[in-house]
């Protein structure tokens, strides 16, 4: 089933949030990067649900407001869960500028570096807790649509930092080959930033998973 995937990208590190429509007339949006808020309202969409693939502070910008002008839920990983609920933390890192917390976070059931099914507003996903980038990274598989939503995980040539509290190049690259390596070949992986690639294409040619870097 080909389904039409609408990408914004915005704020200083270039980060991507995603629009998925859904039955209804609605639509399922994958992070919320800065500007995403003003980009669903020009394009006249309805969010229907906000899942966060982690909580850094780039990828969930505009989700209180997302929360707040759709009266959507929101949905995030229990190990990211503090950040997103207190955004003071980010000022540690020297973001100056205060992101509002999300008010009623929904999390999301998966054992620790484990799966599970993750349904929301009628379609079905397979959940993947892949920490190594942060305590609380998702990615999330639909084998119809056939792509992966898997924000600062894994790249085209490249795989999310482990150097930020959290973080474990040991975990994420383990992580990455238990889970997403066995999905099809032909399975598009829409990332937190840079442009999609496919299962296949990093299989092959990713130098943090063929043993090259």
């Amino acid at each position: 089933m080909i389904v039409q995937i609408h990408t914004y990208t915005g704020g200083e590190l270039a980060t991507n949030g995603y629009l998925v429509p859904v039955a209804g007339g609605g639509y399922i949006c994958f992070d919320a990067p800065e500007g995403m808020a003003t980009f669903i309202i020009q394009k006249g969409f309805k969010i229907s649900a906000l899942v966060l693939t982690h909580g850094h502070f780039d990828h969930i910008w505009d989700a209180a407001r997302i929360e707040r002008e759709h009266q959507c839920p929101v949905y995030a990983h229990i190990g990211d869960a503090s950040m997103i609920r207190d955004t003071s933390v980010f000022k540690m890192f020297g973001i100056p500028q205060h992101i509002p917390p999300v008010e009623n976070l929904q999390l999301i059931p998966v054992p620790d570096q484990g799966k599970s099914e993750f349904k929301v507003v009628g379609e079905r996903f397979h959940a993947f807790h892949i920490p190594g980038h942060s305590l609380g990274s998702l990615a999330f598989y639909h084998s119809g649509w056939k792509l992966v939503m898997g924000g600062d995980i894994l790249f085209a040539g490249g795989v999310g930092r482990w150097d930020l509290p959290g973080g474990s190049h040991e975990t994420l690259i383990q992580g990455i080959k238990t889970h997403l390596m066995p999905l099809p070949a032909e399975t598009q992986v829409y990332p937190g930033h840079g442009g999609p690639t496919t299962i296949g294409v990093e299989k092959e040619t990713n130098p943090y998973l063929t043993g090259e870097f």
